[in-house]
């Protein structure tokens, strides 16, 4: 396990992570840095502030690529905040990176990490028959470098490329982005009984929920249990000596969303 991590980024959200993250692990040795400063440094200071550490980037769209460049060469691991992509040439973009980079990179999806989400993927595996899911995800509140949609999609796109893993090849899907592309409603369904419709971006009040046959299955509003920590779980998951970037694969719902919102 690699105890030893670079936070790259200001504000609220570096500060949540350090704080869990510190929080479950005070041998941890973390450095954070903001993102402009960080992207100011020369090869050989970028070289020296690496120094074996898993890089965990928490900044704005506009400067995460520009920090992934700035990486390249180097042979860390590396999560990147959601959204790293929201269009096909951003998309494409960054899988070029991914081929290319001797970076080993996973993309933030904390509630993968969950084991409220273990539970309830096994839950839903075991429904039988048909399997009918609907989520909501979003908030009222809005962000001038990001729109809802593309603020709280990676969520749930996430989890359902984990659940569907085995669909890939029989999914059928639907995209609906509104006129001021604040909602999206996706609508997905499979050979072996998922019918699934997400609906995803501006709520007049915010939104996390899962809702199995019509029954409530999860809120993720809801507080994590203490010893369920999924920033926490998902930094020990991609530092184990074990892991091993599949970039492809943990992206593969959301290439075929923005394949089909590029389509319509």
């Amino acid at each position: 396990m690699q105890n030893k991590l670079l936070l790259i980024g200001s504000g609220k959200w570096p500060e949540k992570i350090e704080s869990v993250i510190a929080g479950q692990d005070v041998s941890l040795d973390i450095v954070r840095i903001a993102a402009r400063e960080f992207l100011h440094l020369d090869s050989r200071s970028v070289k020296r502030l690496l120094d074996n550490r898993l890089v965990w980037i928490a900044t704005i769209p506009g400067n995460q690529i520009q920090i992934l460049y700035s990486l390249k060469e180097f042979e860390n691991k590396v999560i990147i905040e959601k959204p790293f992509a929201s269009n096909l040439n951003e998309l494409d973009s960054i899988l070029a990176y991914s081929r290319s980079s001797k970076n080993k990179l996973y993309v933030s999806e904390p509630w993968r990490h969950s084991y409220k989400w273990e539970i309830k993927k096994l839950e839903i595996e075991a429904t039988s028959g048909e399997k009918k899911i609907s989520i909501n995800r979003g908030s009222p509140a809005t962000r001038e470098y990001i729109t809802p949609v593309w603020d709280w999609l990676q969520h749930d796109i996430g989890l359902l490329s984990d659940l569907l893993s085995s669909n890939r090849n029989s999914i059928e899907m639907l995209c609906e982005l509104n006129k001021d592309q604040r909602n999206l409603r996706i609508k997905l369904k499979t050979e072996d009984f998922y019918t699934i419709e997400l609906n995803v971006g501006f709520f007049p009040q915010r939104q996390e929920t899962w809702h199995l046959n019509n029954e409530l299955l999860i809120d993720f509003a809801v507080a994590s249990t203490p010893i369920d920590h999924p920033l926490y779980n998902m930094f020990r998951f991609v530092s184990d000596e074990k892991f091993i970037s599949d970039l492809e694969t943990q992206i593969w719902l959301l290439s075929r969303v923005i394949k089909c919102l590029e389509n319509d």
